[in-house]
C-alpha cells in the first residue's frame, strides 16, 4: 500500500470560501479517480500555530503505478488547475509504504 500525503499553505489573501470550495470539489471528484483506495482531506485545526500547513490531503493506493496514474489523471490535473493553482503558496508531499 502506498500512502500519498500532501500539505498545502494558502496565499494570505485567499478567501475562506475559496478554500471551502476546493475541499468540497476535492471530495466530489478525487476519490473517484481510478486507483484511489481511500481519500481524506481537511483543514488544519490550528493546534500547533506556526508549525503546520493549512490543508492536508491523504490518499492510499495499491501500487506506485496507481499513484502515478492518479497524479497524471486529467481529472486530478483539472482539479488542481481550477481549485488550487491560484491560491496555493506552498505544497509539500511525501509518499511511503504502509
Amino acid at each position: 500500500m502506498i500512502r500519498h500525503a500532501v500539505i498545502f499553505t494558502f496565499k494570505p489573501e485567499t478567501a475562506p470560501q475559496r478554500i471551502s470550495d476546493a475541499i468540497t470539489n476535492a471530495k466530489e471528484v478525487l476519490p473517484g479517480i481510478p486507483g484511489v483506495q481511500s481519500f481524506s482531506i481537511g483543514k488544519d485545526l490550528g493546534l500547533q500555530p506556526g508549525k503546520s500547513g493549512d490543508l492536508a490531503v491523504v490518499a492510499d493506493f495499491a501500487s506506485i503505478e496507481d499513484m502515478k496514474n492518479y497524479l497524471s489523471d486529467p481529472v486530478h490535473l483539472d482539479y488542481i488547475k481550477n481549485n488550487l493553482a491560484s491560491i496555493v503558496e506552498t505544497r509539500i508531499s511525501v509518499q511511503f509504504q504502509h
